[in-house]
């Protein structure tokens, strides 16, 4: 009976974390373009890269990638990047030895941001760039015949299009939680 009530409780919350991630995720202005989520700085952070060849011209960038804080618990407890789920790029200029340190980088101004949402608009599985700037309100898809959905397919399809390959903390987390024992009450 006590494992029963377990398993209860488990599937009861996993249910609750899918059903809260549902309605979570972007919201639309009547243009199609994505409104900017405030507090960005405060996502779940899943990966940083130093100068990527992928993204722009090739120069050295830092760059962080955040997920929404709904969808970085949903796919922590089920492995499955929910409808709605947001993954923030943003790519930062390097600036070196800044004092006291005597050498090295850190981040300095921000040069790019996008999004890689969920949102299906393209059929099921599929995933919107959406580009922005600093101050920006809102968002515009990338169209889809750039260059990034391509190379998403190839290099990550068979991850729901994300790089988990850049995503270690991410990846951790899942296989934490899958070898995790379940939660008595």
């Amino acid at each position: 009976m006590k494992r029963l009530l377990m398993t209860c409780a488990a599937v009861a919350g996993s249910a609750s974390l899918l059903a809260a991630a549902a309605f979570a995720g972007p919201t639309f202005d009547d243009q199609g373009r994505i409104v900017i989520p405030q507090n960005m700085d405060r996502w779940p952070t899943v990966g940083t890269t130093y100068a990527l060849q992928y993204e722009g011209d090739g120069g050295m960038t830092l760059n962080t990638v955040r997920l929404d804080p709904q969808s970085y618990d949903a796919y922590v407890a089920t492995g499955v990047f929910p409808v709605g789920a947001m993954l923030q790029l943003e790519v930062r200029l390097p600036v070196e030895e800044i004092a006291p340190a005597k050498g090295g980088k850190t981040q300095g101004t921000i040069v790019g941001r996008s999004l890689h949402v969920k949102d299906e608009k393209a059929g099921p599985g599929t995933w919107t760039f959406y580009g922005y700037g600093p101050d920006a309100a809102t968002g515009n898809p990338v169209p889809r015949s750039q260059a990034c959905y391509a190379c998403h397919d190839e290099h990550a399809g068979e991850t729901d299009t994300v790089f988990m390959q850049f995503y270690p903390t991410l990846a951790e987390a899942r296989a934490k939680a899958a070898n995790a024992p379940a939660a008595v009450k």
